[in-house]
């Protein structure tokens, strides 16, 4: 039987830049179209915009971020929170409550309580700086531009 080779630490992956929230109650193609709105956003923009959004699932997406931002400052090696970028936001589908109401001559109409499972990950990016909104993507698409000179 082969022995699995030990990484060493420098290229282990970063498991203290991410958090997960299970079984969340809220429906995830909701919870889908606040999450779409984060990618490559600094953590500073991501959570001033879920704290001004009005729907329920950005506040659970603002916990799971705000979890994996105390998970990258006090993780193994502790950083600072400037600089962190979110990488992604997935949502994912957890179990439902099955619940009915009833109509009449006996039936009964189905009442389907969706739950999701919410997934952030970080990164950790050094010119990641509020310079406006997706300061990140136009400064990827103009160094992927090749100079017209």
């Amino acid at each position: 039987m082969k022995r699995a080779k030990i990484l060493p630490k420098k290229l282990r992956p970063k498991k203290n830049l991410t958090a997960e929230g299970r079984y969340l109650r809220c429906p995830p193609d909701k919870a889908r179209i606040r999450a779409r709105t984060l990618k490559d956003l600094s953590v500073e923009r991501a959570v001033a915009l879920l704290a001004r959004s009005p729907a329920s699932s950005a506040r659970l997406i603002l916990k799971v971020l705000k979890s994996a931002v105390a998970n990258a400052v006090n993780g193994d090696p502790p950083r600072s929170q400037e600089g962190l970028v979110v990488e992604s936001v997935q949502v994912g589908k957890a179990s439902m409550l099955k619940r009915h109401h009833p109509v009449s001559h006996g039936a009964a109409k189905p009442i389907l309580k969706r739950n999701c499972h919410i997934w952030v990950k970080l990164r950790f990016d050094a010119q990641a700086f509020d310079e406006g909104p997706g300061s990140v993507r136009l400064r990827r698409k103009a160094a992927a531009a090749p100079d017209a000179d």
